[in-house]
């Protein structure tokens, strides 16, 4: 496919998806409404792998998601999303329905699925909500570059997917508790679980979560949260060849707050994010080449100036996960990351970006050289 045929299929599918907005509409209770969203744009990337060859690729990538949502009543709703991934060097396409992706980050380009598909529950005065079926989690510090590092399923383009329930219930004072009991196919996950977890283990299909949130501004600060994740036998911590199974159990903490600059004009929105792993792989089964236990601390922080000219945002993001982190779906296991991000809203439903990110390898085997990944996009992104 030539560089201008992707560019005009990306182009028409935009034109598309903006005339269907105009059909979207609010769901009353006994109607269906339909909403989604269209992204898509130009993606490149270099490598310097560790015996120093380089290597490079770009592409038109893109993922359009339609959304079915009915109001049972004033409390019940149903809620059905297709979602695919494109892009213009994708090998084939592949429409199925099942509990894991084909890849560890989610769906692979070509791939059309459901993305969600559950009954929710909202008690009236903001109380407790429920979600059964297959739904989105996403617990992420605030930001231009918004990044997760536990539960922050399909950012920028991906496709991921949490089957199971997820049970949010008022505390108090602005406290929220978060259950969420996610069930795992044996050969995979529908949410990113790097290697070498493993659901193999008949007493791995369950997955829990559980955290506690507070978004109620208190002075400056806008978002803590801590939670906890218990993953039994779902640890190859010998490798993924090897009979040994253990339970992978990770901490997560962050904080967020929020400045004006000015009086009505910038803002300046910051947060940090630390989370430990207190089981890990040897390094051996993570490929970093040592013999010990890999590390399970990673961490981020994020700083982003919104409207520092009316509409315009830019952001940046520094983080590193070691190679016994293997929970996000933003950092790499053994990998260090900077980037930065300009945003510009043309309107409440239109906007593009733009992406310049740098990751380096932590730990590599003696002889070689650390892997250098660098990529850029401009993607515009469309809801209705």
């Amino acid at each position: 496919m030539t560089p201008a045929r992707p560019a005009r299929w990306l182009l028409a599918s935009a034109c598309l998806i903006a005339s269907l907005g105009a059909v979207a509409g609010a769901a009353e209770p006994g109607e269906w409404a339909f909403s989604g969203d269209f992204r898509g744009g130009w993606f490149a990337s270099e490598r310097t792998a560790r015996d120093g060859t380089e290597s490079d690729q770009d592409a038109f990538n893109a993922r359009l998601r339609l959304a079915l949502e009915r109001q049972l009543d004033e409390r019940w709703k149903l809620r059905t999303r297709v979602a695919g991934r494109f892009s213009s060097d994708q090998d084939g396409s592949d429409v199925y329905l099942r509990a894991y992706a084909p890849t560890r980050t989610g769906a692979a380009f070509g791939d059309v699925t459901l993305d969600e598909a559950y009954l929710g529950y909202q008690a009236p005065d903001d109380g407790l909500r429920l979600r059964v079926g297959r739904f989105q989690t996403a617990f992420a510090l605030p930001g231009v570059a918004s990044k997760g590092l536990d539960r922050n399923d399909s950012p920028n383009i991906d496709i991921n997917w949490t089957d199971g329930i997820h049970l949010d219930v008022p505390v108090a004072e602005g406290w929220r508790a978060h259950l969420v009991a996610q069930y795992r196919h044996r050969e995979g996950s529908g949410s990113v679980a790097h290697a070498p977890l493993d659901f193999h283990d008949s007493d791995s299909r369950t997955t829990l979560f559980a955290g506690l949130e507070n978004t109620r501004p208190l002075g400056p600060i806008v978002q803590r949260m801590v939670s906890v994740t218990w993953m039994p036998d779902s640890l190859a911590d010998q490798g993924l060849g090897h009979p040994s199974r253990s339970d992978y159990t990770a901490v997560d903490a962050r904080i967020a707050a929020e400045w004006p600059l000015r009086e009505g004009g910038p803002r300046l929105v910051a947060g940090a994010e630390v989370a430990y792993a207190l089981e890990t792989p040897l390094e051996v089964a993570t490929g970093t080449g040592g013999t010990g236990d890999a590390d399970g601390l990673a961490w981020q922080v994020l700083g982003s100036i919104y409207d520092f000219v009316p509409d315009h945002n830019i952001g940046v993001a520094i983080g590193r996960a070691d190679a016994g982190w293997l929970l996000s779906p933003d950092y790499r296991p053994n990998d260090r990351s900077a980037e930065i991000r300009y945003q510009w809203k043309f309107t409440s439903a239109t906007s593009m970006e733009a992406r310049v990110r740098e990751r380096r390898e932590i730990g590599h085997p003696v002889g070689t050289r650390e892997r250098v990944d660098r990529d850029v996009y401009v993607r515009v992104t469309h809801k209705f």
